[in-house]
């Protein structure tokens, strides 16, 4: 329900579909943060809300046993323990095979719901830092380079303020998040000619839809569209 046509921002009302999206993202971490995994239904619910983890639901929940991941998802919300150690414990508990760096990210994302005032969201198309791509290089100065999880943290930081400037002075992470996987939604998009509009005739950036998808909310979006029908 992204304004009235969601395909394209080119033609849409672009400010009602970053305060929708703004507002769905709210959602989302109150559901995580209320959310205690005790039963594969709490389990599914948190799945469900990111991207590239619920096609995943099967294999995790045949490759690990309720209680690691119930204990798992509660070192996330430990804030006694470092931002790195959560993820690494996490990481080391549940187990997904070929795809565990999927666990690394889902990690990664789930603290930044669960604290966005203080974690921005960290996923490999932001910034893999095995092979320094992502979003955030594309935006960088040419000179500039991100070599560690303190100048990841820094570059967001610095990102944050200069939209902030521009209007978008929220006292979390949302806006930089939104930013950055659109950022690489409309490379993607670049790169492989997918946001071709016929009627147009032209190239245009990809639309805000696509950017929630990414991050989770299509649940939250549902809810939003009832509640307004």
């Amino acid at each position: 329900m992204l304004a009235k046509d969601v395909n394209n921002t080119h033609r849409d009302n672009p400010k009602e579909s970053l305060s929708i999206i703004l507002k769905a993202m709210e959602m989302k971490s109150e559901l995580l943060r209320k959310t205690d995994i005790n039963s594969l239904e709490d389990f599914k619910k948190v799945t469900e809300s990111i991207f590239y983890i619920k096609r995943h639901y099967e294999e995790l929940i045949k490759q690990n046993s309720l209680s690691a991941l119930s204990n798992a998802y509660s070192i996330l919300k430990d804030e006694s323990l470092a931002y790195d150690e959560r993820v690494k414990k996490f990481n080391e508990m549940v187990k997904l095979g070929e795809e565990q760096e999927d666990v690394k990210d889902m990690a990664r994302e789930i603290i930044h719901f669960l604290y966005p005032d203080k974690y921005p969201l960290w996923t490999r198309w932001i910034w893999n830092e095995e092979r320094n791509t992502g979003s955030l290089t594309y935006i960088l100065n040419d000179n500039a380079k991100i070599k560690s999880e303190e100048d990841y943290f820094n570059a967001v930081k610095e990102l944050k303020n200069t939209l902030d400037i521009f209007g978008l002075n929220l006292d979390n992470y949302y806006a930089t998040s939104i930013f950055l996987v659109y950022a690489y939604v409309r490379y993607v998009d670049y790169a492989t000619l997918l946001a071709v509009d016929k009627k147009g005739g032209g190239l245009y950036p990809t639309h805000l839809a696509t950017t929630s998808l990414i991050l989770g909310l299509k649940p939250f979006l549902k809810v939003i569209q009832l509640a307004h029908s």
